[in-house]
């Protein structure tokens, strides 16, 4: 009973703790740091020196030294001077979400942004990244924005949203520890890990016809033969040759050929078993085939995609296995030009 208390006792405090910062950083594009967004912290350092200059200052009054208490409260008014400086060293500073990179499941997402300050201030060691990932040192001294590029790493396709960012600095002398966060609005696009599957069919299907494509006569593309002339055949079609040899008007005629479909199916997958495995199959051969410059299209369940060749394709039908069994309605054109 008692830890089914201290479990709900958590359960508050965390919900009361995780609205107080979403109120506090609401998700948006970009945001900038003021009074109610800045923490500071002590560090272990400064902690150590607040022992010392407690133990200082009793030895001054036992001893009634001057230099004891002249020095405790130097010590003291350096922590208290750092505190201001490591506040003013965060505080006006921008956030802003510029663009994302998609990627496969397995790989890093790639994520750019951009900070900058008031051209009258001057920023400095500033770190911005995630816990156990990525880190960036942004300086902005010379100039007062930067760009940076921050990668996360990713484990399973859809879209991925980021995380909290967190931005502190230890500036000037790492006595206290400034610290905020950037709740952003950007996520990025994980397709499926490409992985081939060995299966009989491959998840391919094309029309019934023959090999080479149903013929069309009256075609302009490959020579078929030759029949006798009749009126209205153009002038570029008579078999000069033949008319030389045999002194009969004869015509050549051409063929064209409808090209066949070649369909990358989901649903012939039927010796796949998983619907991640089918889909990292698919993506493999969507790669596969766009490296080869074949014309293909995608059949899911519920969505197709009619055949075509090129970069844009390519990218559509990554984008469909990657959002495959999610409501993907909003934000996919955004995501077409790379854009968080």
């Amino acid at each position: 009973m008692q830890n089914v208390k201290e479990n709900i006792l958590k359960k508050g405090f965390k919900s009361k703790t995780t609205n107080w910062i979403d109120e506090r950083f609401p998700l948006s594009r970009q945001i900038t740091l003021n009074l109610k967004r800045i923490f500071v912290f002590p560090t272990a350092s400064s902690l150590a020196l607040l022992i010392t200059i407690i133990l200082l200052f009793v030895m001054g009054v036992n001893f009634q030294n001057s230099l004891a208490y002249g020095l405790s409260f130097w010590l003291l008014a350096l922590i208290v001077i750092s505190i201001f400086f490591t506040y003013r060293n965060l505080s006006g500073i921008t956030v802003k979400a510029i663009q994302s990179q998609n990627c496969f499941a397995g790989e890093k997402a790639v994520f750019e942004l951009s900070l900058s300050c008031p051209s009258e201030q001057k920023k400095s060691a500033i770190y911005v990244g995630w816990k156990d990932q990525d880190v960036a040192l942004v300086d902005l001294n010379s100039s007062n924005s930067a760009t940076i590029k921050l990668s996360h790493a990713t484990t399973k396709r859809g879209r991925f949203k980021a995380e909290r960012l967190n931005i502190f600095t230890r500036y000037p002398v790492g006595l206290v520890i400034g610290w905020s966060y950037a709740q952003l609005d950007m996520h990025s696009i994980v397709y499926p890990e490409p992985m081939l599957q060995e299966d009989s069919k491959n998840g391919l299907s094309m029309d019934d016809e023959a090999d080479q494509g149903l013929e069309i006569a009256r075609g302009t593309t490959d020579f078929s033969g030759v029949r006798k002339y009749q009126a209205g055949d153009s002038p570029k079609h008579i078999h000069w040759s033949a008319y030389a040899k045999t002194g009969k008007v004869f015509s050549k005629t051409f063929v064209d050929y409808a090209s066949h479909d070649l369909w990358l199916e989901f649903d012939s997958l039927t010796s796949i078993q998983g619907t991640e495995t089918k889909l990292s199959h698919l993506c493999a051969l969507v790669l596969q085939y766009h490296q080869e410059q074949q014309t293909y299209g995608l059949k899911l369940p519920g969505k197709t995609i009619q055949p075509s060749n090129g970069d844009a394709h390519k990218n559509t039908c990554l984008m469909a296995l990657a959002l495959y069994g999610e409501d993907t309605q909003s934000g996919i054109k955004n995501h077409d030009k790379g854009i968080v």
